[in-house]
């Protein structure tokens, strides 16, 4: 590899032989060092690998001002999160994860959490993001001695949720997250149940009403029409209950967003409805 940019003595952006970028942390890797140089790699503690081949100018920026334990730490985390959950995060997680974890450490130092009003619906819709964020509080308890509780850890699961959908940023996330909360809450409601949160149909659900509503919020859902009336009357027939279910669910759309459902939508959502609330694949709600 070859330096390509000395952040400071031990941060360095590097190239190697067929054009691919990397962040590279290493006591006295940039010490008296020139740009076009090789890479010292016996002394490459930590080296980020992205998936695109070019760092991006806003992650450059970001770790010109960021300490080396705050860059280690994030990519410990990410590494963690990717052993869960597989190499499924946009590049931009980092961006966002260096930059959450400054701040959070400055707060915390002075005695102020923030609370997350939607902790209950992370844990609830998003859990391996969670349990990673879990992991990353007590990361940064055993590196820096602070103890954050479990609103931080979802604020850094949201961050993962974000960096998995890749959806347009922070805000969106959120309103996915509460359109989620409605539609969950309206399927509960329409059958007096409480779903079985073990169960394998229910992470289907999950995972269905995760994407559908990115869609919807992307005006994405004509990609995926196929028009089928056949299948359409075939569901509504055969899964009346689930079927009206569907139909309390697009009208609440209708009303939030002025955005029906397709018919291949309706199909989908009918059928997953019908799954996670038939056979032993629920609790009768007390």
């Amino acid at each position: 590899m070859i330096i390509r940019q000395i952040f400071n003595n031990n941060v360095i952006r590097a190239e190697n032989q067929v054009g691919q970028e990397f962040v590279v942390i290493g006591n006295g890797l940039g010490f008296k060092k020139k740009n076009g140089q090789p890479v010292d790699e016996d002394k490459i503690e930590k080296t980020f690998v992205l998936k695109s081949d070019k760092i991006p100018q806003k992650l450059i920026d970001l770790i010109g001002e960021t300490s080396v334990e705050y860059l280690k730490l994030a990519d410990e985390i990410v590494g963690h999160a990717k052993k869960e959950m597989g190499d499924i995060f946009s590049d931009n997680i980092y961006i966002s994860l260096i930059d959450h974890i400054q701040f959070a450490i400055t707060r915390y130092r002075k005695s102020v959490g923030l609370k997350n009003s939607l902790l209950w619906q992370i844990k609830k819709f998003y859990k391996k993001e969670f349990w990673i964020g879990m992991n990353a509080v007590d990361l940064i308890q055993e590196q820096f001695g602070i103890q954050m509780d479990e609103h931080e850890a979802s604020f850094i699961a949201m961050h993962f949720v974000n960096a998995r959908q890749d959806v347009q940023g922070m805000k969106q996330t959120v309103e996915i997250t509460e359109v989620i909360d409605d539609i969950f809450n309206i399927v509960t409601n329409h059958y007096h149940i409480a779903l079985d949160e073990n169960s394998f149909n229910y992470s289907r659900f999950i995972t269905h009403l995760q994407y559908f509503v990115q869609r919807m919020l992307s005006n994405e859902q004509e990609q995926f029409a196929s028009g089928d009336n056949f299948l359409y009357e075939q569901v509504k027939d055969k899964y009346a209950k689930a079927f009206q279910c569907t139909q309390l669910i697009n009208q609440y759309l209708e009303e939030k967003f002025e955005s029906a459902m397709s018919i291949d939508e309706k199909v989908y959502l009918t059928i997953h409805i019908h799954r996670v609330t038939s056979r032993n694949e629920m609790l009768d709600a007390e």
